[in-house]
């Protein structure tokens, strides 16, 4: 391959991952040819887990970071997912939102928290893997050091303890009774029907999350779901004096090589010439849809924030300009 075209490549993989020039075209010049630059799972059980921690993620992570989540760029592969993790802060949501523990609820029985099965099978200077017992699935952490990784999860077992619980994750080669009968009672979301032909949505979006701070500029992104994963809801905020960016964030979602099976059915401004409201896209088949919703916010700037607020402000100012939407006579952005 060229190296014109492993430089175009790289930004373009770059672009969709978040991940740093010198990776992008390290990963672009190790793929086959004609290979994704975005490859999808190579196998159901790894499509599933990540279909579950973008869940996880989505509901857990709402803290203010310098890049949505707290993720600095994904690098996904066939067999797995890397997320490089920006501080320590994220590190210790993002280990509550995946890792499997024991809690006790006022309902009197016991629930399984985290990733049903996951256990951490891999430990480097830089990070950890996660795997499902019995499955062929990754999801690697990095970023951080070792101390950070191994600081965060003993708290995180702590806690645990302390609210009467059980930290699964240290259960070692096998299944707890706990998570046996969590997973013989069907209890996890990818045993729905609706939720497995829908998977497809949160782990594309996943292993597109470099989109959400490389061609949108909010200054925080939540979400959740609704309809068991059939419905998925991205919340960006704005600043103010900021641009929304929604017509290249939806050209980026539905490029026919690189982003996923979507199509624009629908946008509608709430306030009319703000800009804010609802963009809607919907898979061709009807499994699944996506709704990006956008707003504007003033949050006050208080001192513990500061340092935080003017790194979201630097990774906001190299990016100008705002395209149009096109016009959407008679559809609607809510269904």
């Amino acid at each position: 391959m060229a190296s014109s075209q492993i430089s175009s490549r790289a930004r373009t993989y770059a672009l969709y991952t978040g991940a740093p020039r010198q990776l992008a075209c390290d990963v672009v010049a190790g793929l086959p040819r004609h290979a994704p630059l975005i490859p999808a799972p190579a196998h159901q059980a790894q499509l599933l887990l990540e279909s579950e921690a973008f869940y996880r993620i989505l509901s857990f992570q709402r803290d203010f970071f310098e890049f949505p989540f707290g993720i600095r760029y994904v690098q996904p592969s066939a067999e797995g997912i890397q997320l490089d993790l920006e501080s320590s802060a994220s590190l210790d949501g993002l280990l509550a939102a995946l890792l499997p523990g024991r809690v006790p609820v006022s309902t009197g029985r016991d629930e399984i928290h985290g990733l049903n099965g996951v256990r951490i099978t891999t430990r480097t200077d830089r990070g950890i893997e996660l795997r499902r017992l019995g499955q062929p699935t990754s999801v690697r952490l990095t970023g951080l050091s070792r101390r950070a990784f191994q600081k965060a999860e003993a708290a995180l077992a702590e806690r645990t303890c302390d609210l009467g619980g059980e930290a699964n994750w240290r259960a070692g080669d096998t299944w707890t009774t706990d998570e046996r009968r969590w997973e013989d009672e069907r209890q996890p979301l990818i045993y729905e029907s609706t939720w497995r032909e829908a998977a497809w949505l949160p782990s594309g979006l996943l292993r597109r999350l470099g989109l959400l701070h490389t061609v949108a500029i909010p200054h925080v992104v939540t979400g959740h779901e609704s309809r068991l994963g059939e419905w998925w809801i991205l919340e960006l905020d704005h600043a103010s004096d900021t641009s929304l960016r929604r017509a290249e964030l939806v050209q980026a979602l539905t490029d026919p090589e690189h982003g996923l099976p979507l199509e624009l059915r629908g946008h509608r401004d709430l306030i009319l010439g703000e800009g804010l409201g609802l963009v809607l896209l919907k898979a061709s088949d009807g499994s699944a849809a996506l709704q990006l919703r956008y707003d504007r916010f003033d949050y006050p700037v208080r001192e513990e924030r500061a340092e935080m607020f003017a790194a979201i402000r630097r990774r906001i100012s190299v990016l100008a300009g705002e395209a149009l939407l096109p016009p959407m006579p008679g559809c609607s952005a809510t269904g």
